[in-house]
């Protein structure tokens, strides 16, 4: 690859202080209150799909939080992103019905964190649960490989695929996905990036668990032997 291109990617990491890239994104966020809590995530999410496309705007990504192992409602708050031209119009929907349900919408910059409280609760499956994105900008007459590279450049940690003029990436966690879609619309190491869509999650049957909750119901209960372990180190010591 391309050392300036190599730069230019690198110089765009994200932090929590790069306001300026986050002001820039052709994407906004929005926070979503009143739905069904209770339902599984794919069906809510997939619910606020359909409610925005009936009225003729199309979600660039939707996403509304796990239920817990007890079936627990962690958080009744969701977010959605619009393309920036579609958010004005996405806020005259607050107060309409999905299901017999009021929804509210508030604005929710990226610069900004005055909801961050309603999303402080840990999901441990959510850093296990991956997302497909369809990105668009790359130059895809370079061979598959350096396309990939490139792309993997731009979103550390993912996994990359390349059909056509479409590079899919691949990304766990709803950090990683959300850093994608600030970068939507910006010029990383000569491309202009476009986050066309986050794909949505596979729907779940209900007579199986996800790999997701696997690997996190794994790490509870290795976090709960860990902490007996030190109990009785501790006891025996007394």
């Amino acid at each position: 690859m391309d050392a300036s291109v190599i730069k230019g990617v690198e110089g765009l990491e994200l932090n929590g202080s790069d306001a300026a890239i986050r002001k820039s994104s052709s994407i906004r966020r929005i926070a979503v209150e009143g739905y069904d809590s209770s339902s599984r995530k794919d069906v809510v999410e997939e619910g606020l799909r359909k409610h925005f496309a009936s009225r003729g705007i199309k979600l660039i990504h939707a996403f509304a939080h796990e239920l817990d192992f007890n079936r627990t409602i962690l958080c009744r708050c969701g977010l959605i992103y619009v393309n920036e031209e579609d958010e004005e119009k996405a806020l005259t929907f607050d107060g309409s019905d999905m299901g017999g349900r009021i929804l509210r919408f508030t604005a929710y910059p990226f610069d900004s964190n005055r909801l961050d409280h309603f999303f402080a609760t840990p999901e441990a499956q959510d850093k296990y649960r991956q997302r497909v994105l369809n990105v668009t900008g790359f130059d895809t007459s370079l061979a598959e490989d350096e396309v990939e590279e490139m792309a993997r450049g731009v979103f550390p940690g993912s996994y990359c695929s390349v059909l056509e003029e479409v590079v899919f990436v691949h990304l766990r966690g709803k950090d990683a996905v959300e850093k994608a879609l600030i970068l939507s619309g910006r010029s990383v190491g000569g491309f202009n990036l476009v986050v066309n869509a986050v794909l949505p999650l596979r729907k779940d049957s209900g007579g199986g668990v996800s790999l997701a909750r696997i690997l996190a119901m794994a790490e509870r209960t290795e976090a709960i032997r860990l902490a007996k372990g030190k109990r009785t180190k501790a006891a025996r010591l007394d």
